[in-house]
Parts: C-alpha cells; structure tokens; sequence
C-alpha cells in the first residue's frame, strides 16, 4: 500500500487505489523583490517552463531511468551591463554538486559557458531513496558582469522502486515566468499535472499576493504556484512568477479661458486662465505631477508654452499647451527717410518713396518697415506722403497718417527728334562709309540745355542703328541715350574672294584629260556680292597650272580686284599614249605557236604607265591580238594584229576499215585493227598521249552500205603507233553483242577527229 501524503499537505478525493496530492507551496525569499534591487544574468533549468529562483523538483524511482535538465544563460540588462553578459571571448565555468550523493549524483561536474544562446545537458542518476538538491556556484567568470544563479537550482526525490508507478510531471500552464501583465487581463493560471498511473488532471494555481510599492493599486509582482504528489509518493512542483502592469500613463488636459485667442496669429488680446486636469484611474496611488499649477495671464506677454508632466506606475506623460502670448499695446510709428532720383536745387526728378518704421515690444509688428511712393506722373514744390497703416502680429493698428513729409518733385526730361543724315545712299539704299544723323532736344519746362547734336555711325550692317546723344534739361532730367535712333544700311567691306574646286574630266594621278574650269566664290555677309560664283577655264596643256580669280563686286558698290586669289595647281594632260608590238606573231599549226608578244607604250604628255597584250590563244581558229597603252594620265590606244593557229590533218581509217558512212559488218567478239595518221603540216605525230579512242552505240541505219571487215587481229583492245608502218594502230575488240551497231572514233588534242561505223554479227 502506498504512503500517505505527509502533513502540511492537502489531498484529492481518492481514485482507484492510489490518490493524487495537491500542495500550494509559496515561494520563499530566493527570488529577488522587484522593487529596487538590480538583477543579473540568469543560469536557470528547464525542470518546469518558469525562470524563477524557486527551486523545481525532479521525481526519480530508484533503479529507474535517469533524468536530465538543460541549464541556460538569459540576459537581464540590469547589473550595469547591457545585453548578454557573455560577449567576445568571455567565459562563464560553473560547478555542479549533489547535496546527497547518497540518494543522486550530477554529472557532469562543472559546465562552461561562452554565450546566451549555449546550452549544457545535466544528467542526475538516482542511487537510493532519498531528497537532494542540485546546485551550481560559480568557479570562473571573466566577463565583468554578475549572474543570479538560484533559478538553476533544483531538488530530486528519489523513491523507492515501485512496480508500475512512474513520477508525475507538472507544468504550469496560462502564465509564463518574467512575462508582464496589464492590470485586469492577466491571464487564468493552473497547473497541468501528467502521471501514467493516476492519471492526468488540471488544476487552478495557487496565486501569492500582489507585492510591491503599489501592490494596493493591484501593481507589482506575483507567484502562481503548483505542487502534485502521486500516489505512489512521487512529488512534482513548480512555480511562474510574473508581473503586473498598469497599462497606459496618466492622462493630462487643459482648458483655456477664453478658449481661443481674440487676436491675429493664435494672440490674445484680453486677459486669460490656463486651467490642468491630471488622471490615472488605474494606479491613482502612484500619481505625481510637476508644473500643472493654474494660471491668470493678464499682463503682456511672449507667447509661452506652459508645460505639465506626471508619473505613474503607467509610466511618464508630458503635455504642453499651445504657445500662449498677450499683447494689448498697438505698434509705435517713426518716419525714417526718402528715396528717389536727385536732381538740381533740391528737386526729385521722379516719384519719391517715403520708408516709416514700426515698434512693437511684445507681439513684433506684422511689418516692421513700409514705404508709400508719390503717384507716378505727379509734380509739384509740396508733395506730401502719409505714413500707412502698421499692425502687429496681435491685430493692434497704429492710426493713418501719423508721419506726413512733403518734397519737390520734376520728373519729366526733354523729348528729342530724329532730323536728317549726312547724305543719301546709293541706288540700291546702301552706304559704304560712315552716316552722320542730327538730332533735336525740346523741354515744355526749364528747356534743354543744348537744343542740336549730331552722332556718327560705327560698324557696318544691314541695319546700324545710330542713336541720338543724351539731352538733358536745366532741372538735370535727361533723355535716354539712343532715343530716338535711325537706322541705315552700311557696307564698308569688299567681298571675300575664295577658291572653291576644280572641275573636268579626270583621269588617272591626278591628271585632268581635258580642259579644268577653277570655280571661285565671292561672299558678302552685308549688301551681299552682285554674282557669288565666277568661273575661269584652262588652255592647253602641262603640269603645275593655276587660274586666277576674277573681279567681285557687292551691292553696296565695294570691289575686290581680278586676281585676288588663285586655284589650286592642276596637271592637263589632252594626247593619247601609242602601243607598238615589240614582235609579230606568225600562223602555225596547233602546239607550235610561238610566245605571247609583249609591247611598248610612248607618251609626251603625263608619261606612260604601261603597256599590255590580250587575246592570246594557243587553240585552234583566227584570233586577234590588242596592245593597250596606257599614260599616266589615264588616257589609252590600242593596237592590233591577228594570227591563226592552223588545226592538224587526220588521216584513216585506212583498210580493212571502210569510211564515208559503211556500216563494216564484223562477228562480235572479233578484234578489228583501226589504222590511221595524224599530221602537223608535213610532221607526222607519233604521241599516242596526242589521241583519244571512243566507241559508242549507234542506230543500225538498214539504207547504209554495208561491207565485211576481211581482216582481223587478235588480243584485246589496245592502242599503240607501228613506227614500221608508220601509222597509229588501235585494236579494237568489239563487244558480243551480235546485232548491235556501233561508231569507232579517234579524236586528236586540237579537237580534229574521224569516225567509222559498225555492225556485229
């Protein structure tokens, strides 16, 4: 029968044979307050899901499996290091023991750790029953920072081996350890609770109370607790420790009274009270504030931004108010100076600008300086200028016409006119040298100071304007330079003469092979040239030739003498070369021609360049040979002569063949023997490579003559010349094909042939 749960604890209703024990065990002080006390880096075990300095309990069964827990590194930001404490090359070694070797070891004995993310397997075997607890102190840390090493700490219950009970594992669900929680949504927590004898459950946790300097506004930390014995007398436990927030800050606004400005640009022009109103309904105990006292603005002011902050468990909020200035005083008004064209005694010769300044201490003016000018037009000795309007920013305005000066003002010059020039221009309306124009000045008023003068061209154009001089008045106004103006057509320059190119026909080298015409161009960017294209043509012939260019004139009547410029050299070159053969090709017979002639070319003119021979042929017929001269120039002539190669003379076949269309009548297979002679002239050929033998099949014509071949030879076809008989000899030995006629041919290499037909039987 299995043990009762021990005293302290509370059990379940009975299942079965066993039952299952529930405890809530409150965590004690291992974990850190979280109110005012820095926390390190954390090494704790994953027992249970909760990172929290309460201690888990492992459940082992002596002679059962051992069991295994993960120690990690998770940062905490808040031992003046920032990040994981582990960086670079930092290392962390801690030891690990058993405080009752006897019921459990650990192993290994120490682990190492180079980073946050890095974990270390722990294994604990169970020797006998009993509790232990599992333990980590540090041996070796070089990283500069701490480490809060309670949360790995863990405890081990061995039991006794029992048939069929495994340990119960417990979790605790809904909450999770360091998490943060906003007041009124935190979550439902329990505890899920895993034993293969018992059976499997969930129960609610059990909550600590809230603790910390506003736990009475339901803020600060809390504990949910869980703790489970099964029947079999194995303990599971485990803790979630976690946060618990307000979710937002204090809440801040403000009224204005009035509630908008009465002036211009967001200004008050009256006075006014600035009231705060400050919440936080969900922790109204931690509440405090700074600067939100009420205001009565009356006096003039700045415009200022009045600033309330306040700090809750929610965190900090500030609020400013929109800037908040008062200005009753309107701006104050000053007359500063004039502006405007001098003249003599005192006068303006033109509108007169008058500048006024505006002050304002508090809002500024809208403008600071303005200015009113004179109508345009208006003359007189006492002109006078009101000072304007000035406002500042507030809206407050300064009366019209505080400030109100006056001045003498003329503002008219004299008025000038175009009267003659010096001359009149050609026919065609231009000059080519300079124009003198007169001018007259008048002034209704003090009367100009000069009343004529003259002005002379410069430069030359199409239209060059000549303005009048300046006439100024006895009140010192003065016209404008240049108006009015006249405008006249002036050429001072002859046309610019230019070679542009040659022309003819060209031949070869450079050389012309007729008469060159040089084109010359005359230009004029003014009047323009009367002819812009002029031409000059050559004579005779030679090397190193030019033309010169002939007269040009404008329209202005400007003229640029013949010969001005010149062509560029030419060579001219009018006489055909001459061919001569340098030998005569006489007639032969076909392989007994002589050499191609060469020949020679004479020239007076640019020179020969070569001579050449065609036509030249070896075969057989008339041909005509051509000698072309060619000169330097490209010019050419030919010459001719013509000769004849004469074909050889066949002669056969003789006996026992028949000739002149006989069909010769021959038993097929036989050998018949074809003799005959080819002669060059009265040189008779024995080069049997000269001759080429050919049988074809021919129709059997029954209206030719037909004769019997009476002699034959013997052995097969073969040609070869019989120096004895002096003859060619070509034994031929005729297909067995009896009945079938046939045409023996010799044709020699200058084409020349002789056939012979016949029919076997």
């Amino acid at each position: 029968m299995r043990a009762r749960p021990r005293a302290g604890w509370w059990s379940a209703t009975p299942v079965g044979a066993g039952r299952k024990v529930l405890a809530a065990v409150t965590v004690s002080g291992l974990l850190l307050s979280a109110a005012g006390v820095a926390q390190a880096d954390v090494v704790y075990n994953n027992v249970d899901a909760s990172l929290d300095a309460a201690a888990e309990s492992m459940p082992l069964n002596v002679g059962g499996g051992t069991g295994t827990t993960t120690l990690a590194v998770s940062p905490a930001n808040d031992d003046g290091k920032n990040g994981c404490n582990l960086t670079g090359s930092t290392v962390l070694t801690l030891g690990l023991a058993s405080s009752n070797p006897a019921a459990a070891t650990v192993s290994p004995s120490s682990v190492t750790f180079t980073a946050c993310g890095s974990t270390k397997l722990v294994t604990v075997t169970p020797v006998a029953a009993g509790l232990t607890t599992i333990s980590a102190i540090q041996t070796f840390n070089n990283t500069g920072g701490t480490f809060d090493l309670a949360p790995a700490t863990f405890t081990v219950n061995v039991a006794a081996p029992a048939p069929a009970n495994t340990a119960p594992t417990l979790s605790v669900a809904g909450v999770t350890t360091g998490a943060s929680y906003s007041k009124g949504a935190v979550p439902a927590a329990s505890c899920s609770i895993v034993d293969a004898e018992d059976g499997n459950s969930t129960v609610a946790a059990t909550l600590s109370g809230i603790t910390g300097p506003y736990a009475a506004d339901g803020i600060g930390q809390q504990t949910a607790s869980c703790s489970y014995t099964d029947g079999g007398g194995l303990t599971a436990s485990g803790s979630a420790t976690y946060s618990i927030g307000d979710p937002s800050g204090p809440q801040i606004s403000y009224t204005l009274n009035p509630g908008t400005p009465n002036g211009l640009s967001e200004w008050f022009t009256a006075p006014l009270i600035l009231s705060w109103t400050v919440t936080d309904p969900e922790s109204p105990g931690s509440l405090v504030t700074t600067g939100c006292e009420d205001q009565a603005i009356s006096a003039d002011q700045v415009k200022i931004a009045y600033t309330c902050s306040a700090t809750s468990a929610g965190g900090s909020t500030s609020k400013d108010t929109v800037p908040v200035g008062l200005d009753a005083t309107a701006p104050q008004v000053s007359y500063t100076g004039a502006e405007g064209p001098v003249g003599n005694d005192g006068w303006f010769r033109g509108p007169v600008t008058a500048t006024f300044t505006a002050t304002d201490e508090t809002s500024g003016p809208a403008a600071q300086s303005a200015s009113e000018t004179t109508a345009a037009g208006t003359e007189g000795a006492a002109i006078e200028v009101r000072s304007p309007v000035f406002s500042d920013t507030a809206g407050n305005a300064s009366a019209l016409g505080a400030v109100t000066p006056s001045f003498k003002i003329d503002g008219t010059a004299p008025v000038v006119a175009y009267t003659e020039a010096d001359r009149e221009p050609n026919a065609k309306g231009w000059y080519n040298a300079p124009v003198t124009a007169t001018f007259t000045g008048t002034d209704a008023v003090s009367g100009p100071a000069v009343a004529t003068q003259t002005a002379t061209s410069a430069g030359e154009g199409a239209a060059v304007v000549v303005g009048s001089p300046v006439f100024a008045d006895l009140a010192g106004n003065a016209s404008e330079a240049g108006t009015p103006s006249a405008s006249y057509k002036i050429d001072l320059t002859a046309p610019s003469v230019s070679f542009t190119n040659l022309s003819g026909t060209e031949g070869a080298n450079g050389w012309y092979t007729g008469p060159v015409t040089a084109t010359f161009t005359g230009t004029d960017a003014l009047s323009g040239p009367e002819s812009a294209v002029k031409t000059a043509v050559s004579s005779g012939e030679g090397t190193g030739m030019v033309l010169a260019s002939p007269a040009f004139t404008d329209v202005a009547d400007n003229t640029t003498p013949a010969g001005e410029v010149s062509s560029a050299a030419f060579k001219v070159d009018l006489t055909d070369p001459v061919a001569t053969f340098d030998s005569v090709l006489a007639d032969a017979y076909f392989r007994s021609l002589g050499a191609q002639p060469t020949c020679t070319a004479t020239d007076a003119g640019s020179g020969p360049a070569g001579c050449a021979v065609t036509g030249y042929s070896a075969e057989v017929g008339t041909h005509t040979l051509t000698a072309t001269a060619t000169d330097n120039a490209g010019r050419r002539s030919v010459t001719t002569q013509t000769y004849t190669v004469k074909a050889w003379e066949p002669k056969g076949f003789y006996q026992p063949i028949d000739m002149g269309g006989v069909l010769n009548t021959v038993k097929a297979g036989s050998t018949v023997p074809a003799k005959f002679e080819v002669f060059s002239g009265a040189t008779e050929l024995t080069d049997t490579s000269i001759v080429k033998m050919g049988v074809r099949q021919i129709a059997c014509s029954p209206l030719a003559l037909q004769d019997g071949i009476e002699i034959t030879a013997t052995g097969n076809t073969s040609l070869r010349y019989d120096s004895t008989g002096g003859q060619y000899i070509y034994n031929w030995k005729t297909p067995n094909m009896p009945g079938v006629c046939f045409q023996l041919s010799m044709t020699s290499a200058d084409g020349s042939h002789i056939d012979a037909n016949f029919k076997l039987k």
